[in-house]
């Protein structure tokens, strides 16, 4: 599931107002129908109370040609939202759920006497959904760094740090992610052990057959439910009942499924994520700027594991503020000369 090969393009877009107000716009190319009721972000475009519907949504038909044959359609899929506030949009896109991608959102406005300014951030949360492996066991803070620094998507990159991307995606997913699998379905399989067959000798085996196990993970593909009750054929462990045994594997299963699927899906994304200021751009990490349109074209390496934040700062000129500072110097001069003369 992890090494599968597909992109998957999808364009954040943010038009910011200076009330603190936020248009979203999120958009999948080339996606299947069912994206528009089930995606990484939990939104759909049903109406009710729940911050996660309401999104308006575009549907374009795009047939998919293969060697010159059309084998299927896919579809261009855009939604669309307002929200009154940052705290708003965050209640939608921002939620502690496994399976679903988190952005989050910061809006804030400062006087600074003759300009008033806006800072607009959007945090990419971490990807990684293991919870029986650190990352800090397989990464140290050289590939931190190098993650850090890591040019964004269309930018050059020199041959040796093509090199050490190529390593580091080796650690990663063929290490890091086999390892993390295999500890979580490694403490499954135990659980089922305990519940259903509780000798103690079968918990020696399962120490005993770590390596066995491990290297069938490695080489496993496709569906993950009934890994651990193959796992307990294979040692010639009894789980008694075996019905019950089984639908117990499934359900323990479920949460692993859910983040690897979401996990495997982010592989392959392709982000573009784009901010409009409602002022004059000055200060911002963008990889490019028109006018007050900003620009971000992450590799989704640089928040697999920690956070990534975009963000922008435009200003604008307080008229009322020059007005009056400047008649103030003139009333001050002439008083000034006034009592001089």
């Amino acid at each position: 599931m992890l090494l599968t090969s597909c992109e998957n393009p999808i364009t954040l877009e943010t038009v910011v107002h200076e009330d603190g107000s936020l248009d979203k716009t999120i958009a999948f190319e080339k996606a299947d129908s069912a994206t528009a009721l089930s995606n990484i972000f939990g939104i759909n475009p049903s109406s009710g109370l729940d911050s996660a519907r309401g999104w308006s949504l575009k549907t374009v038909a795009v047939p998919i040609e293969h060697n010159g044959d059309q084998t299927g359609t896919k579809f261009n899929l855009v939604f669309k939202k307002h929200f009154g506030s940052a705290n708003d949009a965050n209640a939608t896109l921002d939620t502690k759920v496994d399976s679903l991608f988190q952005v989050h959102s910061s809006f804030e406005k400062k006087f600074r006497w003759f300009y008033t300014y806006i800072r607009y951030t959007e945090t990419y949360r971490p990807i990684n959904r293991f919870k029986m492996l650190a990352a800090s066991d397989y990464f140290n803070q050289e590939d931190f760094q190098f993650i850090a620094r890591l040019p964004n998507e269309g930018q050059p990159i020199s041959k040796a740090d093509s090199i050490y991307l190529q390593i580091l995606n080796t650690k990663i997913y063929d290490m890091y992610g086999t390892m993390a699998i295999f500890n979580e379905e490694y403490d499954i399989l135990t659980r089922l052990v305990k519940k259903y067959n509780p000798d103690k000798k079968w918990l020696d085996t399962l120490r005993l057959k770590r390596d066995f196990i491990y290297r069938h993970i490695e080489k496993m593909e496709g569906d993950f439910n009934t890994i651990s009750i193959e796992m307990a054929d294979s040692l010639k462990i009894p789980l008694v009942p075996r019905e019950k045994a089984l639908a117990d594997a499934k359900e323990l299963s479920r949460g692993l499924n859910s983040r690897l699927s979401f996990m495997s899906f982010m592989k392959d994304g392709k982000f573009t994520n784009i901010i409009t200021m409602p002022w004059t751009v000055v200060k911002s990490n963008a990889d490019s700027v028109s006018g007050n349109k900003l620009f971000w074209r992450p590799p989704v390496t640089k928040f697999s594991f920690t956070e990534y934040e975009m963000y922008a700062e435009s200003r604008k000129m307080n008229t009322w503020v020059v007005v009056a500072s400047g008649g103030f110097v003139v009333l001050t001069l002439a008083a000034w000369l006034r009592r001089k003369k």
